[in-house]
């Protein structure tokens, strides 16, 4: 079994767990619930309708109502999806550990870092299956309903697939050193809520201690790990402007680069880590 048989087997292994399944369940009854709520006014064809009902913008006359709703769609959706979809791949690296199954995988002709990387790889793809279907899906269903194909919907969905393989570094290493699904489900949720925190470190944690080293220790953190909340405010910033925060940042690739070195130190450290491992 090679790094491509490995990572097919790990996309295979994610869907018997039946966890993806679940959550592609979950995303076709959204989609079923748009494609019944998104319509077109009978008297006005310009206008959206949610089911029935003209989308009230009055306050906000230069609206864009399509990129306003996928917007709050897509900012108020992915940080959840890519958190919940955790659930379903976090026990990836710690069921490669098991006894007996770990001694399987190392007697094939693979080597560690590609049997990581592999399993990393196909935990990715998994939940990236997952996402595109609702992405292509959401698209399909403003496109032929409202005749609005926002392409920049429909890309957006690249950056979340690349914040989910950045944060899958931190699963990754948990999982190699806990060997335990739900610690590691624990570290990544955790750290979600420190990278939320570390994006805001000036206004909030800077705050409880005056102290220059204090404040460049938690500056090296945040570059040294993914920047999850910042990649993926950055996703939805490919859509369009949010007209209810029309002071945000404009959209930039520097959280996806820094992430990228993050992510790969990260790897890195996995790997080294797991080299070392007698199982």
């Amino acid at each position: 079994m090679r790094f491509w048989g490995m990572f097919r087997f790990t996309i295979g292994e994610t869907i018997r767990r039946g966890t993806l399944i679940f959550y592609f369940c979950v995303a076709t009854c959204f989609l079923i619930f748009f494609s019944l709520a998104i319509g077109h006014s009978p008297d006005n064809p310009g206008v959206i309708t949610i089911f029935g009902s003209e989308f009230a913008h009055e306050s906000l006359p230069e609206l864009n109502v399509v990129e306003f709703i996928l917007i709050q769609l897509h900012s108020s959706s992915v940080f959840w999806i890519i958190l919940f979809g955790i659930f379903g791949v976090a026990g990836l690296i710690p069921g490669m550990l098991e006894k007996g199954t770990i001694d399987l995988f190392l007697s094939k002709p693979l080597a560690r870092a590609e049997l990581l990387m592999a399993r990393a790889l196909g935990a990715t793809a998994g939940i990236a299956v997952n996402l595109i279907y609702f992405f292509v899906g959401i698209w399909l269903i403003f496109g032929l309903k409202a005749g609005v194909w926002h392409w920049g919907f429909l890309s957006s969905v690249i950056y979340v697939v690349y914040a989910f393989a950045c944060f899958f570094s931190i699963v990754a290493i948990a999982g190699l050193i806990t060997r335990s699904a739900g610690f590691s489900i624990l570290i990544a949720f955790s750290f979600a809520l420190i990278s939320w925190g570390l994006e805001l470190r000036e206004k909030l944690f800077y705050l409880l201690w005056d102290n220059p080293v204090y404040h460049r220790l938690l500056d090296a953190f945040y570059y040294l790990t993914p920047q999850l909340n910042a990649m993926l405010a950055n996703s939805s910033r490919v859509i369009g402007k949010d007209p209810l925060t029309p002071y945000s940042a404009e959209f930039t690739f520097m959280p996806f680069i820094y992430s990228l070195f993050s992510a790969s130190l990260l790897y890195g450290l996995s790997i080294w880590y797991f080299s070392r491992q007698d199982y």
